[in-house]
């Protein structure tokens, strides 16, 4: 019988190839999100998040509140639960995310750039940095990317921001606090040292000209331009010392002319690189359905004392029927297998969904999720 449930693609569940593991290795940090969502959903630690929240969050939020009334009003008792959960994941998305685009830079310039060095760690930058700059005291700063290319006497540090438009003046002079102690403590460079910030997603274009702004009064004791010629580092590189130079790109066509223009190729397949990478790192499952769902399942068992975490055990054991991991078609056919069979017993209303198809899919995902939690 040809399948007609839509194509699921979980990539911690997927065959070895060498373009799996390339966006298996940009996606890290986000796929740890996604199993840690899958342990605490199939141990039954959803609820455990709401002794993480702090004593500011129980008036600040009406959580106290909530808690005051959740013995005779059951959306008052679920109402701290949900706050907890969904503040620890939105919190740990939001540090993972810049992960993801460290990482998509980084695979650009070792495909690419021809680089001797492309440190993965914050640790071995800062080292590369003291060499550069002949110190063995570096600034103890984060460095989001770099890369050094000894033979053309060439070094990119790069600070990437995902957008511009949040965080305020602390936040933006934050971009140059590592060349603002380089430009102070250090001397000359051996290498040319561009300076490179990166924002990812220009949505408020108003913001560049305040971020910019921000940036030469915070740097402007230390440099040897004028505001108006800074102003161009949205442009072209600009020089500020010899041998140190900064530019601002805006946007994912800015960013990959700037690495192209740095690399120095004539590969202009750097162009498209970024493009392609976020094509790859698009097409996946493992986090959107196990936010969803365990989302879905706090509900279901604050508001009806139910679990289909549960009962979807007690189903799989009764039929007997094991996850096939000899392959990933192999799995998929495995769970069809299963869900076919487990439809017919599930009779309990607790599925949160209301079309008949949308159940069927919702079982079949819990079943990923389970293959997934089981995965030897």
């Amino acid at each position: 019988m040809q399948n007609t449930y839509p194509e699921r693609k979980f990539l911690h569940l997927m065959d070895f190839s060498e373009e799996t593991e390339m966006v298996k290795n940009i996606l890290k940090s986000p796929l740890g999100l996604a199993s840690d969502i899958i342990k605490s959903l199939f141990e039954e630690k959803l609820e455990e998040r709401e002794k993480d929240l702090d004593e500011i969050k129980l008036f600040a939020a009406g959580i106290k509140r909530a808690q005051n009334l959740a013995s005779n009003y059951t959306l008052a008792s679920y109402y701290p639960f949900m706050f907890a959960f969904h503040q620890y994941f939105h919190s740990s998305f939001r540090a993972r995310q810049g992960k993801v685009l460290e990482q998509m830079i980084q695979d650009i310039l070792k495909e690419y750039g021809e680089c001797e060095h492309v440190p993965e760690k914050n640790k071995d930058r800062l080292l590369l940095l003291g060499d550069i700059f002949e110190t063995d005291e570096p600034p103890n700063l984060d460095i989001d990317v770099m890369a050094s290319d000894p033979m053309n006497r060439k070094t990119l540090v790069i600070q990437l921001r995902s957008r511009d438009d949040t965080g305020g003046t602390t936040a933006k002079e934050s971009l140059v606090n590592l060349l603002r102690e380089v430009l102070r403590s250090y001397e000359t460079p051996q290498n040319d040292l561009l300076y490179l910030i990166c924002v990812w997603d220009p949505r408020d274009s108003q913001q560049k000209a305040s971020t910019v702004k921000k940036m030469f009064m915070s740097l402007k004791e230390h440099i040897m331009v004028n505001e108006d010629s800074f102003n161009e580092i949205v442009i072209n590189k600009v020089k500020l010392q010899e041998n140190i130079y900064l530019k601002m790109a805006y946007g994912t066509d800015e960013i990959a002319k700037s690495l192209f223009e740095w690399i120095g190729s004539k590969n202009e397949n750097v162009l498209e690189a970024i493009s392609t990478i976020v094509n790859l790192v698009s097409d996946w499952d493992d986090l959107w359905i196990a936010y969803a769902i365990a989302s879905l399942e706090l509900e279901v068992v604050s508001f009806s004392g139910q679990s289909n975490i549960k009962l979807l055990n007690k189903k799989h054991e009764k039929i007997g029927i094991v996850f096939n991991y000899a392959s990933y078609q192999a799995l998929t056919d495995s769970i069809d297998n299963i869900l076919e069979k487990i439809i017919p017993l599930w009779t309990e209303d607790t599925i949160p969904l209301n079309a008949l198809s949308d159940k069927a899919q919702y079982i079949r995902d819990l079943l990923f999720l389970k293959a997934y939690y089981e995965k030897p």
